[in-house]
């Protein structure tokens, strides 16, 4: 069930109408109906996790009741080392025996298998048929994440099974993100929301802004990027530079997408979502995209509970420059068990290890110093670093390291094969729309301006957008890049 399709709007609509009307009317504005409620979100949200595949729900649930009972058993204990234990069974359970069997089994069966043959040995492990289950690095990291603050007393255990399993399956976060930790999530269950006090506009606003960059802007590049990449080797420089701003552009537009229509949704039931983006194209460089502005949820949570708990900075100088470039190997490889992840997964921590010895330098040469004329290389800036992550998103993209290294050398070395007028008019409307997207949101969300629109006007504003979704929507129905992670 996607966003995007008309399946998911009438769920939504009946979800929306027992939220705000019909469980008011049964059961009074109590906290048996506030109870009633966590209930009813828990089932459908169940409802919707297994419309892909009935045997998810097993699976979120059996990660769901790890957590729920080692978070218990570590409250209950008063002797630190069985505390230490109940954790490490946590995250042995999560990251080795759910995702690691699930998303990688294969892959080092794979690369395991091809190094002995090397030396004569068969191969031992066999390569098995698994279904990769929807939102599995999603929801085993929120789940994972509530046992270690329990663990560290930020938060509370939570004793109701009903609230716990609401937090790892809510609906409309459950397979895409944003990462929604338990100390955020679980007080909003306590709170008493009326439905005067829904923002229903931003909602609103924040809905159909996903469901343009999901629907119109990347479902109409995602052919182009799919066509060229497939087959790279029959195309030339320009239409391998189109394919990989066209994938920045697409990626963006399909992960942003699904978060705005994830915060419209929690948004319309009550409940806020964690921000996931923040304009990412108008960064000055790789730590400013990863760290300020790009799957901030994931950049959070690998801070958090993996950066830090290693020390951070705090640690002697070169083991500062290996936790920078951990975390970004980490988040590669978070995203897919491929070799291709893990490269680009490491080419981002070596950047982000070199702009940290950079700034050092910087501020050991000139200080605290500042330069007037900054200002004219911000622009500059922006460029370079687009171009960069648009080089590096082709190691997420491509389908193996053979067809990069084309994809690379198409390029770098001019040569001219395969462009059609078509995709040089696709890539432009899409750039030059997000482009005026990113000023728009700079002027609203970074230099705060406020411009106030009449409710009659925004309402006829998406009767007209809804006809201009209907004359540009991509015929074929394209799911979320990110249901894959």
């Amino acid at each position: 069930m996607l966003f995007s399709n008309f399946e998911y709007f009438i769920f939504f609509a009946l979800v929306f109408l027992y939220k705000w009307y019909l469980g008011p009317f049964l059961f009074g504005n109590t906290e048996k109906e506030r109870n009633y409620s966590h209930i009813f979100l828990l089932i459908v949200s169940y409802m919707f996790y297994m419309s892909w595949n009935y045997r998810f729900g097993a699976l979120i649930f059996i990660s769901t009741v790890i957590d729920y009972y080692l978070a218990i058993r570590i409250t209950e204990t008063d002797s630190k080392k069985q505390k230490k234990t109940f954790l490490y069974i946590s995250v042995f359970l999560n990251l080795v025996c759910i995702l690691g069997f699930f998303k990688y089994y294969n892959f080092f069966s794979e690369n395991i298998n091809l190094f002995l043959s090397l030396f004569g040995f068969k191969s031992p492990f066999p390569l098995l048929h698994i279904v990769l289950p929807v939102g599995i690095s999603f929801f085993t990291f929120q789940s994972l994440s509530y046992t270690i603050d329990v663990y560290r007393e930020i938060i509370p255990c939570e004793r109701s099974f009903i609230r716990f399993s609401l937090f790892v399956s809510f609906f409309p976060q459950l397979v895409a993100g944003p990462i929604v930790t338990a100390k955020s999530f679980l007080p909003q269950l306590f709170e008493k929301v009326e439905f005067q006090d829904i923002q229903f506009r931003v909602a609103i606003r924040y809905f159909f802004l996903g469901y343009f960059k999901k629907v119109i802007l990347s479902d109409n590049a995602a052919p182009i990027v799919d066509l060229i990449f497939r087959s790279p080797e029959n195309y030339g420089t320009t239409a391998s530079w189109i394919a990989a701003i066209l994938f920045s552009i697409q990626i963006y537009c399909d992960f942003s997408g699904y978060s705005d229509m994830a915060y419209g949704s929690a948004l319309l039931l009550g409940y806020r979502l964690p921000e996931n983006f923040r304009l990412p194209f108008i960064s000055r460089s790789i730590t400013e995209f990863w760290g300020l502005r790009w799957h901030l949820s994931l950049s959070i949570w690998i801070r958090d509970y993996v950066y830090i708990p290693l020390g951070g900075s705090r640690v002697s100088y070169f083991r500062h420059k290996f936790n920078l470039w951990l975390t970004m190997f980490l988040s590669g490889i978070w995203h897919g068990a491929n070799w291709t992840f893990v490269i680009w997964g490491s080419v981002q921590g070596f950047l982000v290890v070199i702009e940290s010895l950079f700034n050092e330098f910087k501020k050991k040469k000139f200080g605290n110093r500042t330069f007037p004329s900054y200002r004219f290389f911000f622009i500059p800036h922006i460029i370079v670093s687009f171009f960069f992550m648009a080089i590096i998103n082709t190691w997420f993209r491509a389908e193996n390291i053979q067809k990069e290294f084309i994809m690379l050398k198409n390029m770098l070395v001019w040569r001219e094969a395969g462009l059609r007028p078509y995709m040089v008019n696709t890539a432009l409307l899409v750039l030059l729309t997000v482009g005026l997207g990113h000023i728009l949101g700079y002027k609203i969300f970074e230099q705060k301006k406020e411009w106030k629109i009449p409710a009659a006007l925004e309402f006829f504003g998406y009767i007209i957008f809804v006809f201009v979704f209907a004359a540009l929507t991509n015929d074929k129905e394209l799911p979320f890049v990110y249901f894959q992670f």
